[in-house]
């Protein structure tokens, strides 16, 4: 007997089932589309603030880079652009993660919330090795003096980035989100970089003012730390997220937790196995119960359907839930 229900119809002489057991059903079911459609509200809505913010800093970075003669700025201007066709991919990979299950993807989509979160981290690295590039060839050339509005938009930068990271990973956290967190991640190297670049805006700002012309280099070495900052943030967040597109049991605390849950649930007699996996950034969980062998089809129908609705109502993240109803047996203790 599955809990899918093709064996749950019983024909006559049905009792009706526990009033704790469908009560408990009742409230865990209701709980579930309100909850995950306005956490995927939300999730939608931060990708979007992302996206807006990042467009708004690449352009402000870039013009002002290009007026004020920093090499940090127009560096940090590059990141900001990576960041722009990152979240692009991010609300692609939401938006495709959250279809629902068909034919060809019985167990969903939500791998491609990962793919989406690779796609950001090999942008991450392309970008960063191209600063790398830019900031090394600048030693070569005549070296240009920054302006203080470059350093103003760089601690600026550095204000916004910190204050968007803080709020999308919290965001991501509560939603379990890769993809969200692996933009606040890249938020957070969009700090460091803002950072780097302000104090090597800075230093060559107090080398002019001291008329020391070595300091004039601090510009582009702080380009080239940023480049570096980059090209690390992504490679974390690619070994990450290639890592999580294989499926991985949950850990043992939390297969506990399900197993405690699943046996709570009035009627099951004893969790027989419990087995729990990732599936992108959602939970499988496979459940055998087992019950009175007297009572009815339907009422272990319902039973089962009550472990899988307790689960998930306890664990947003457990996209299903099959539970397997066996008859209790004392002798298999």
């Amino acid at each position: 007997m599955t809990e899918d229900g093709s064996q749950a119809r019983s024909k006559s002489g049905v009792s009706g089932p526990d009033m704790k057991t469908a009560t408990a059903f009742r409230a865990a079911k209701a709980y579930e589309p309100a909850d995950r459609k306005s956490s995927d509200r939300t999730v939608t809505q931060m990708t979007w603030l992302s996206a807006i913010v990042n467009v708004l800093l690449t352009i402000v970075k870039a013009v002002v880079g290009t007026i004020a003669h920093s090499d940090a700025l127009i560096a940090d201007a590059a990141h900001s652009a990576s960041d722009v066709a990152g979240s692009v991919a991010v609300m692609i990979g939401l938006r495709v993660a959250r279809r629902p299950a068909d034919q060809d993807h019985p167990y969903g989509h939500g791998k491609a919330e990962f793919i989406a979160a690779s796609l950001v981290a090999i942008l991450l690295i392309l970008a960063g090795v191209d600063v790398v590039y830019n900031s090394v060839r600048q030693f070569f050339l005549p070296i240009a003096r920054p302006e203080w509005a470059a350093l103003l938009t760089a601690v600026g930068a550095v204000l916004v980035k910190e204050v968007l990271y803080r709020y999308q990973n919290m965001i991501g956290r509560k939603a379990h989100s890769p993809a969200l967190l692996a933009g606040a991640a890249d938020h957070r190297s969009d700090v460091y970089s803002s950072l780097l670049a302000s104090v090597g805006i800075g230093i060559a700002l107090i080398g002019q003012g001291l008329h020391v012309h070595a300091l004039f280099y601090a510009d582009p070495i702080a380009g080239l730390f940023v480049a570096l900052v980059v090209v690390r943030m992504g490679y974390k967040m690619a070994d990450e997220s290639f890592r999580n597109l294989l499926d991985q049991v949950l850990d043992s605390e939390t297969t506990a937790s399900l197993n405690g849950f699943a046996s709570a649930v009035p009627g099951v007699l004893r969790v027989d196995d419990l087995r729990a996996r990732t599936n992108g950034s959602y939970w499988m969980v496979d459940v055998e119960v087992s019950v009175d062998p007297e009572m009815s089809v339907l009422e272990g129908h319902q039973i089962a359907r009550t472990v899988k609705w307790a689960i998930i109502g306890e664990y947003p993240q457990v996209r299903d839930v099959l539970v397997h109803v066996n008859p209790f047996m004392q002798e298999d203790d």
